[in-house]
This record gives structure tokens, sequence and C-alpha cells, in this order.
């Protein structure tokens, strides 16, 4: 490990040594940079298609991604060409290439040497480049090396200070590093000067008394707020772009008041515009003369015109009444059949999607070792000019081996092992789990109240299980997989004293097994 280190710093200080010296060829610059580490999109990529992960809405969230900071030295070859060597850290729960994690964080040191091709000279405001290299990173003892290609843009501040932003794709070389995405953005300054411009001819100035007094105008933040033009109601997550004159662009998204604020912009011709779900918004331009305001900001309003309801539901956990993050959420739409699936947040469990009017639509969650609720919802005689939302609370129930779960929804005729197969709503619940964990084997048991004798009871549960049991095995689950058990009144759960506690002790129950 030391002979590694020492031989990229030697590279390092060669390289300071060899590159030319010209003023469009970079001088030695420093960088600190954030950066998020991605694995599981990589991860799925590569088990899965990049399509699929595309079609499905599978790409990470910043909140799942490692976080990590580094450091960049960059040395220019030739006007084109830059050098720079990284150096990062992290703490991470590496995520393996057979899907394992070491389950808990731990310092993660990367170290790579790269080559920048730049698009155009440093003289330009925006350079984009491509890069490539070798690197190798250092996990609990373990050292793997990689490839890393990738892409970014470089943009020229003020003399020799500037601000990157770029993806990588690092491809692992040996067992010990998996496939990952990096997203990072830093801030950098020269270590030296660069060589002086040439002297520029000035124009003699004019005599003071016919100089007119030019009125300084001060920077001044801008506040966008972008609504829905049906409603008037202020809308999240709208990607806002803003462009200046001279080409430069910055980013932001509105927060949950529909705002987002773009700080201390010079005096300048700006354009603003927004997209929310594939949809631009309208578009405003901002000028000059807006900035000679005594306020302290200046304001501007965009609108955004989507036909369709905004599903905005959250998935929680039944076991531990708290928001459950990371459960994949099918949401059909019964019309035409189109199905879509997102995913619940991190934190807030709380996952968004667009809905067609007058359509009906089904919701189902699927985390591994979990049941779900099967929910519907409809559009149907909703007016878009005054509803833009439609919420849902989406119940999920964690199913660990030795969990026994009482399924409320199946009903049978009073007294009867006949199964009403057209209100019991929880056979199709079962059903899912089932499908979804293949590897699960159930005991499902019936259980009566003491009304009666010991003996119908016993059989009546018996027959009731059976039953559920022979409408799982004809919807396709092996039958394999499932025990039926009757269990009588000898396991109650309430007061065989009261209806209320007889209904509770007549009741259908699954038991994971494995």
């Amino acid at each position: 490990m030391k002979r590694i280190i020492f031989v990229f710093i030697i590279g390092c200080c060669f390289l300071q040594l060899s590159a030319q010296n010209n003023q469009d060829v970079k001088p030695s610059t420093l960088v600190f940079h954030v950066f998020y580490d991605d694995f599981k999109t990589a991860q799925q990529i590569r088990t899965s298609s990049l399509k699929n992960v595309l079609d499905n809405h599978l790409w990470s969230k910043f909140g799942e991604m490692q976080m990590g900071l580094g450091v960049n030295y960059l040395k220019g070859l030739n006007k084109n060409l830059d050098f720079i060597a990284t150096l990062n850290g992290s703490s991470t729960d590496y995520l393996y290439k057979n899907g394992t994690t070491n389950g808990s964080s731990a310092f993660l040191l990367d170290a790579n040497a790269a080559v920048n091709l730049k698009m155009l000279t440093d003289r330009h405001k925006i350079v984009p480049y491509l890069s490539g290299g070798g690197g190798f990173s250092l996990y609990q003892g373990k050292t793997g090396f990689y490839l890393p290609v990738g892409a970014g843009i470089q943009f020229h501040i003020y003399n020799s200070a500037f601000v990157f932003t770029e993806v990588q794709y690092r491809n692992a070389l040996t067992s010990q590093v998996n496939n990952h995405f990096q997203y990072d953005i830093g801030v950098g300054a020269s270590l030296g000067k660069r060589k002086p411009q040439p002297a520029k001819i000035v124009e003699m100035p004019v005599p003071p008394s016919i100089v007119k007094k030019e009125v300084v105008i001060l920077p001044k933040d801008l506040l966008v707020t972008v609504t829905d033009e049906a409603t008037g109601q202020p809308l999240p997550y709208v990607a806002v772009t803003l462009g200046s004159a001279d080409g430069r662009m910055q980013y932001g998204s509105t927060d949950d008041y529909g705002r987002v604020t773009f700080k201390a912009l010079i005096p300048d011709t700006y354009t603003v515009s927004g997209s929310l779900n594939h949809i631009n918004s309208t578009s405003q331009t901002v000028k000059k003369e807006n900035f000679t305001t005594n306020e302290n900001q200046v304001g501007i309003s965009l609108t955004h015109n989507d036909p369709r309801f905004t599903l905005a539901g959250v998935v929680i956990n039944k076991t531990q009444n708290r928001p459950e993050a990371g459960a994949d959420v099918n949401i059909t739409n019964e019309e035409d059949h189109n199905l879509v699936t997102t995913q619940s947040h991190t934190g807030d469990g709380v996952f968004r999607t667009q809905l067609r009017a007058e359509s009906d639509f089904t919701l189902v969650g699927k985390k591994a070792n979990y049941i779900s609720n099967i929910e519907n919802i409809t559009t149907k005689g909703l007016n878009r000019s005054t509803t833009l939302y439609v919420k849902l609370e989406l119940a999920i129930e964690e199913a660990k081996v030795g969990q026994s779960i009482q399924l409320k929804n199946i009903y049978f005729e009073v007294g009867k092992a006949s199964l009403n197969t057209a209100v019991s709503s929880d056979l199709d619940k079962l059903i899912q789990f089932l499908k979804d964990n293949p590897a699960t084997r159930l005991e499902i048991q019936g259980h009566t109240d003491n009304t009666g004798s010991l003996v119908l009871n016993n059989r009546l549960s018996q027959s009731r299980a059976d039953l559920v049991v022979e409408y799982l095995t004809k919807n396709g689950i092996d039958r394999g997989r499932l025990i039926a058990k009757g269990y009588g009144p000898s396991l109650p759960v309430a007061d065989n004293t009261t209806n209320e506690g007889r209904a509770q002790n007549r009741r259908v129950v699954m038991k994971v097994l494995k």
C-alpha cells in the first residue's frame, strides 16, 4: 500500500514539472469536492438491464447513496489535456457483487489517476470534458482495482478558480470491488499564477466633464415560485433551470411551498424555466433593469399544466407503525392495464406518481418478507380544476419466520365451510405475498369460537383452512408450500362470553414456516 501511494505522489510531481507553460494550459490546481457513491443502481443494471432500471424508475435517490469528501490535484499537459489525481474518503456500508453488504459503515479509501480530455480550452467559461484512468480502493483491509470513466463540465468562475461537476462509472477489475457510479461537485483554485496576458490597447478616457455617472446595481436573490395552472397550488419537486446571457446555467428544485431561490445573482438578463413529470412549465425572462428594485430579492412566478392527478402516497409499516422506505409500489390502471412501479423514499416512506383522469387503479406494495394490503383508488368523478392530489396510505406488515398474521378480510357463511370469494379481499393479498416471496412456506390456520360442540368446531376450522389452501392452489400457488390446520376454539384471542369476542375468535391466520 505504501509503495502505491509513493508512486502516485512521484507521478504527480513529474507531471507538474513536465507540463507546458502556456496561458491556455491549466496551472497546478487543488480542488475540494463532495461526492456520492451509487452502488445500488449499478448493481440493478448488472443483475437486470439498464432498460429495466429506467422503465421502472429504479435509479437511486441521493438520500440512498453513500456521501464522502475528497481532494483532486489537476495539472495541464497541454491546452486540451489535464492530468488529475484524486483521493477520496467516505463512511460506507459496502454493497458487494453478491448483493450482500458489510452490515455496518466502515471507512472506504480510494485513489485514482486519470486524464481529462477537454472539448474547449480554459479560456472558455464552460468546458465539457471526458475522463478515463485507473484507481484502487481500500476497505476493511482489502485492496481492489477499478477503471473510472466519466464525463463532466468545468465552469471557469474567474481568474484561475473553477467549479467541476462530474459523473463516473467505475468498472471493477478485481473481486474486492463492485461496479458503481460516482457523482461529484467540487470547487478549486490555482496553486500558482498563470502567465500574464498580453497587454490590451486601452482607449483614452473621456474627460470627466462629460462622463455620465453609472448607477451601481448590487447582486440580488431571485425567488422563483411554481404553481399548478388549474388549481393554483404550489408544486414541489419542480426542476428549475436558470440560464444567463453568456450561456452559464444554474439548477434548483422547488420545496414543499413551490419555491426555489437563486442566491446573489449579478444583474444581467436571465431565462427561467421549469420541468415536472416530463412536462415543461412556462418560462420567463428576467432583465437587468428588474434588479433595480429596492427589495433584497427579485420574484417571478411560473405555472405548470399537467392534466393528470398526482398520487401522493406513503407506505406504512403496520408492525412498527412508522413510514417504510425501499418498498416497491405497483400501480395498475385497470382501464388500459398499464403498470407503473415507484419506490417509497428513505425517511418519510413517500411515493408519488401521476394518475390519468376517469380511471380506476389498484396498488400493492412489494418488499422481501412483507405482506402488503391491496388498495383501490379512482379518479372518476374528480374535477382537475379543483383537485390536484389524490392521497393514500399503503400498509405493509412484516412476515418473518415464526410470525402469525391474522387475515381479517376472509369471510365464510355463518356456521359453514363455504368461502365467500367475492368479498374476501385478503385472499388476493395472500396470493400476491406468496408470488413475491417464492421461497416462503405457510401454515393456514382456521379458528372458531366456542359456540357448539368441540368436535363440530374442530371439523369446521379444518374445513375452512382447507378451503383457503384450495383457493390458493387454484390461483397458481404450489400445494407443497402450504399446510392447512384447524385449531377449533383452542386458541382464543378474545373473551368468548361476548358477541364481539366471539367474532374476533372466528378467524383465519397465516403463520410463516420458512
